[in-house]
C-alpha cells in the first residue's frame, strides 16, 4: 500500500507540472513568435514482484512478476514549428518564412529570435520590441530616416539606398537552444549552425504556434489524470487507517 501511494503521488506531480506547461503556453498564445512547449514523461521502471514463504530456501525469492513504480518527467520539449504569418503592413515589421532566426544583441550576448517586431530608437537604430539592437551581418544595424524596405534575402534598403544585411541563424539541432525570455533563444556552445533556408517578409509578423483548443483539450485531460491518482491516493490511506485502527485492533 505505502508503494501504491508513491506511484499515484508521481502521478500527481506530472500531471502538475504538464498543467503548467500548458498554462504557460495558453498565456503566451499571442505573443509573437512565441513557441510551445511539451512536458514529456516517462516510466520510473518497473520493480520485480517475488514470492515470499512457501518454504523456499534460505535467499530463494521467485519472480512472479513486475510492478510498475509510477512516471515522471522526462524533460521540456520546445516545438519549433511555423507559427502563421499575421499580415500588418508595417514597414519594420518582419517575419521568417520557413528556418531561420533573427539576431539580437543584448547585454548577456547574441540572442536569437522569430520576433521582428522591431521599430527604430532614438539614435536611428534597429531594434526589437525589448530595445535590443538588431545585428546586421557587419553589426547592429543604423538606418537614416526614410522609407524601409527588406528584401527576401534580408537585405535593408532605405529610399532605395542599400544599408546593409539582417544577420540570419539556423541550426543543425534546434534541441540546442533554449529559451531565456521575451521570445528569446540562446544556443548551447558549439551549436552547428547550417545556412537559412527561410526568406524574410516584410509587414508581417509569425504568431505563436500554440493552438488554443488544442492546449484547453491537453489541460482537460492533465486535471482529470491529477484528480484520478488524488482518489487512488485517498483510497490507499483509507486502506492504510483500516490496517492500523481496525484489523491491529482485532489480533
Amino acid at each position: 500500500m505505502i508503494r501504491g501511494l508513491y506511484t499515484a503521488a508521481s502521478g500527481m506531480m506530472v500531471e502538475s507540472t504538464r498543467q503548467e506547461t500548458i498554462t504557460n503556453n495558453l498565456a503566451n498564445s499571442e505573443t509573437t513568435g512565441f513557441k510551445r512547449d511539451l512536458a514529456l514523461q516517462r516510466s520510473h521502471g518497473e520493480q520485480p514482484v517475488v514470492r515470499l514463504g512457501d518454504n523456499q530456501p534460505f535467499g530463494i525469492r521467485p519472480v512472479i512478476g513486475s510492478l510498475g513504480t509510477g512516471s515522471l518527467i522526462d524533460g521540456i520539449h520546445t516545438s519549433y514549428e511555423q507559427g502563421s504569418l499575421q499580415e500588418t503592413g508595417r514597414d519594420l515589421d518582419l517575419a521568417m518564412a520557413g528556418d531561420g532566426y533573427f539576431v539580437v544583441e543584448t547585454e548577456q550576448g547574441l540572442r536569437y529570435t522569430r520576433n521582428g517586431a522591431f521599430s527604430i530608437d532614438a539614435d536611428r537604430m534597429l531594434v526589437n520590441d525589448q530595445g535590443h539592437r538588431v545585428m546586421g551581418t557587419t553589426g547592429p544595424l543604423q538606418l537614416p530616416a526614410g522609407e524601409v524596405q527588406v528584401d527576401q534575402a534580408g537585405s535593408v534598403f532605405v529610399n532605395d539606398a542599400m544599408q546593409g544585411q539582417l544577420a540570419q541563424v539556423s541550426f543543425a539541432d534546434n534541441t540546442e537552444l533554449q529559451k531565456v525570455g521575451d521570445s528569446l533563444f540562446t544556443a548551447a556552445e558549439g551549436a552547428q549552425q547550417q545556412p537559412v533556408t527561410g526568406m524574410v517578409k516584410q509587414g508581417f509578423l509569425e504568431g505563436s504556434n500554440v493552438q488554443a483548443v488544442q492546449e484547453m483539450v491537453q489541460m482537460l485531460a492533465a486535471m482529470r489524470a491529477y484528480e484520478t491518482n488524488q482518489r487512488v491516493v485517498q483510497a490507499q490511506d483509507d486502506m492504510l487507517r483500516k490496517a492500523t485502527n481496525e484489523i491491529a485492533a482485532l489480533r
